[in-house]
Order: C-alpha cells, then sequence, then structure tokens
C-alpha cells in the first residue's frame, strides 16, 4: 500500500515538474511579444520569487527527495525572465537593481549550503507562507482594480493552482513537513482565485465588446 502511495506521488511530481517548465510562459511570451507587461504586479512577482528563492534553498539544505521541490527550480528561472522583461518594459535598471540582485545570490546561496545555522533555515521557511499569501494578494489586489487581466494567463495560474494541490498531497505524504504543507495549501486556495478572476473579467471585457 505504502509502494503504491510512493509511486503515485512520484508521478504526480512527475506532472507537476513537466508541466512547471513550461507554466510561465505564456506569460512570458505575451509579455515578450507585446513589450508589454500591463496587468502584472511587480510587487507580486518579487514577493513570489523570494517565496521561491526560500523554498529552493531550505529543500535542497534539508536534504529532501529532489522530485518534492524539482519544479521550484524552473519557476525560478521563468519568474527571472518576467523580471527581467518588467525591467525592461518600464524602465528600471539601476545600479540599486545590479546591487539587490548581488545580495539575492549571496543570501540564497548561504542558506541552500547551510553557510548559516540550521535555526535561521527554520526561521526563513516560516515565512514562505506569508510570502506566498502576500504575493498572491497582490496580485489579485491589481486585478481588482484594473477589472481586466493585462498579460495575465489563466493558463499559468491554473498550473501554478494545479501544483500547490499536488504539492500538499506529496509533502503530507513524503516529507511530512507542516509548514511546506501549509504553505501549499494557501497557495492552491489564491492562485485558484487568480484564476477565477482572470476568466471573469476576461468574460466581462467581451461582453462589453459585444
Amino acid at each position: 500500500m505504502w509502494a503504491s502511495t510512493e509511486d503515485l506521488c512520484n508521478f504526480l511530481s512527475l506532472t507537476v515538474v513537466s508541466l512547471c517548465i513550461i507554466m510561465k510562459v505564456p506569460q512570458i511570451w505575451s509579455a515578450f511579444k507585446t513589450g508589454n507587461t500591463h496587468g502584472i504586479s511587480l510587487k507580486s512577482v518579487l514577493l513570489e520569487q523570494t517565496g521561491y528563492s526560500i523554498m529552493l534553498s531550505y529543500s535542497f539544505a534539508m536534504e529532501y527527495p529532489v522530485t518534492t521541490y524539482l519544479e521550484t527550480a524552473f519557476l525560478l528561472v521563468q519568474n527571472f525572465f518576467m523580471l527581467a522583461l518588467i525591467v525592461y518594459t518600464r524602465d528600471l535598471l539601476s545600479p540599486k537593481v545590479i546591487l539587490i540582485l548581488a545580495v539575492y545570490m549571496t543570501l540564497f546561496s548561504s542558506i541552500a549550503y547551510r553557510v548559516v545555522p540550521d535555526i535561521v533555515l527554520k526561521s526563513v521557511i516560516v515565512l514562505c507562507t506569508p510570502l506566498g499569501v502576500s504575493s498572491k494578494f497582490a496580485q489579485i489586489l491589481d486585478l481588482y482594480r484594473q477589472k481586466e487581466p493585462g498579460r495575465l494567463s489563466a493558463m499559468t495560474w491554473s498550473i501554478a493552482g494545479y501544483g500547490c494541490f499536488v504539492r500538499v498531497l506529496t509533502n503530507i505524504v513524503q516529507t511530512g513537513d507542516w509548514f511546506i504543507v501549509l504553505n501549499f495549501s494557501c497557495g492552491a486556495t489564491l492562485n485558484t482565485t487568480i484564476v477565477a478572476m482572470i476568466l471573469y473579467y476576461t468574460h466581462q471585457k467581451k461582453s462589453k465588446l459585444f
């Protein structure tokens, strides 16, 4: 029974990793093609990037099975592309941004390779949930204020929601880390909310055209 549960978790993990390889591609491509990042909250992307970085460096440091967090690495890279597009299209590049990037790389490398004390590891993972919730709320607020999705992709956020639901299950079974389970539970709920809002405002926009 346990073996079959493990097999199911590994299969679901594979689907998540496979989908996350391209999860943000529709949104990135839309922004790249138009040279426009309208509707995408910079605050949301930055908070999300911080959360991904904590999750990846913590899971690596704790030597959890790679299948339980591999998608985070792909999401991290895609988020870098999204941030680069936002910085470029909104003319935000400055020495301050480069300095922040250098500090960011140093900090999360230190966490991943356990240069910092273990108490720091346990402290930073607690931040994942408020960071994840804050990033989703920032996007929800932007959507609510603008009343239209802009360059937001329903497919991207649907995949994100599915990934969170799966990660709730796999982490319950394979790691038993309730900080991570709580983080993904909140993510699943809020990602689903964003998808519903994108679909609603897209429908409203089409209705006005006709």
